[in-house]
């Protein structure tokens, strides 16, 4: 079965009386609209397909395995599409992700749209542009024995999947595979191709499929007879302008490395002697983050104001790991407290955790993206309050390090919440 941009499937029943044709993102149902009585479903794709291959140069073909479960990925948001389980559309947005954090990124906007265009197609005032590169995924359905429900998951880490209601979505297991298939125009040149495959090797060495890939779900490992994949090093991204940290301890199983790394947060940022204080009868104990003392003053729950443990002024750090976060005050009797960009609602995480190969080991691993400095003056507001807009972090350096010896989770190092992070990741302070 083939799935994306040159998936086509039909749908007969035994009488004929209804037929369902869809093309990429198009469906055509003979109960609303007539079908052209020249056109033959099970053509239709071959046709379609011949169609695109007239200009191809040079194909790469990646045989990928998830080696995390996948969580979401369809069409409807949280739910994996037994039939499409892996979208070419969405994996095509993964390497053009990729390829504009690496190729694009310090450009003017209009400038990096047009070298963008040029690659991967788009409309310009100049007119449409046909891509260079086709993509597709060559895969089977799922079956009801991959999929398996996020409760029945005893090993997930539960901070990797953190959902706002009680829903108990289904998974797919790690250990489906699936192809991915890459086809060069002639008319793109040996750089085009060289960044392409550049981006291929960040999204195999980083990315995934399906959502919450930054916290490692969807993770993949990925091995190709036509090109070299091999993982991204900590050299390469420090050239980039990002960060990898990758812990010491291996696991063959990359789920285990995974839950250390999605652990290592979790503790950095609510775990008792680090992100918490230790607390009395087993129950945690105050955050050692100001943002929880700031809410409340700010939106004058308690008639007394909170004093944050840091006494700093008025900055929330842990929005630079995306927005937007929600909080929840138990001895307050009202709706939970929503911080989010001051425009927008949405952040997405500089930071992505994951399983890394190492020596046919894997172990947990954590990557700032390139530009990742840019979400430390993000600015930030509370979801339906008035009011002036807070800052992450300061804006000026010479401030971080007076205010970074004031938190608890910047012991490890680090003057900002970012770089701190990743020197806890490197070297935790183990309570």
């Amino acid at each position: 079965m083939v799935f994306g941009v040159r998936w086509c499937r039909k749908a007969v029943n035994t009488r004929g009386q209804r037929v369902l044709i869809q093309y990429g993102c198009r469906t055509v149902d003979s109960e609303m609209r007539k079908l052209h009585p020249d056109l033959r479903p099970d053509r239709a794709a071959e046709d379609w397909v011949r169609a695109l291959r007239t200009d191809i140069a040079e194909t790469v073909t990646v045989r990928c395995r998830l080696i995390t479960p996948m969580y979401g990925g369809g069409v409807r948001p949280g739910e994996v599409d037994t039939e499409m389980p892996i979208r070419a559309s969405a994996v095509r947005g993964q390497l053009r992700f990729w390829w504009r954090l690496l190729h694009a990124a310090g450009l003017p906007p209009r400038e990096g749209f047009s070298l963008e265009c040029s690659l991967w197609g788009g409309i310009r005032k100049s007119g449409s542009r046909a891509s260079l590169v086709t993509l597709h995924v060559e895969g089977s359905a799922v079956r009801a024995s991959e999929l398996v429900r996020k409760g029945e998951i005893s090993t997930l880490p539960r901070y990797a999947l953190i959902l706002e209601s009680n829903e108990d979505p289904r998974l797919l297991r790690a250990g489906h595979e699936f192809d991915v298939v890459l086809q060069f125009s002639r008319a793109s040149s040996a750089d085009q191709k060289e960044q392409v495959l550049d981006a291929l090797r960040w999204w195999t060495s980083f990315g995934g499929v399906g959502s919450r890939t930054r916290r490692g779900l969807g993770a993949i490992k990925a091995e190709s007879n036509d090109c070299e994949l091999k993982p991204v090093s900590c050299e390469e991204v420090g050239r980039r302008g990002g960060w990898l940290a990758i812990g010491s301890q291996a696991a063959s199983d990359p789920g285990a490395a995974w839950r250390r790394a999605v652990g290592t947060l979790q503790t950095f940022r609510q775990g008792k002697g680090v992100g918490r204080r230790s607390g009395t009868r087993g129950k945690p104990g105050r955050s050692n983050w100001p943002e929880a003392a700031h809410i409340r003053n700010f939106a004058r729950d308690k008639a007394a104001r909170q004093i944050p443990i840091d006494q700093s002024d008025e900055y929330y750090p842990r929005a630079a790991f995306g927005l937007p976060i929600v909080f929840h005050f138990k001895q307050e009797r009202t709706a939970d407290h929503v911080l989010q960009p001051f425009e927008g609602e949405r952040m997405a995480s500089p930071l992505i955790l994951r399983p890394y190969p190492h020596d046919k080991r894997y172990r947990p691993a954590a990557l700032l993206v390139p530009g990742w400095r840019d979400r430390l003056s993000v600015t930030v507001g509370l979801r339906n309050r008035a009011g002036e807009p807070r800052r992450a972090w300061p804006h000026r350096e010479d401030e971080w390090a007076t205010l970074a010896e004031q938190m608890v989770p910047f012991e490890s190092g680090g003057t900002d919440p970012l770089s701190a992070f990743m020197e806890y990741f490197s070297n935790p302070v183990r309570t």
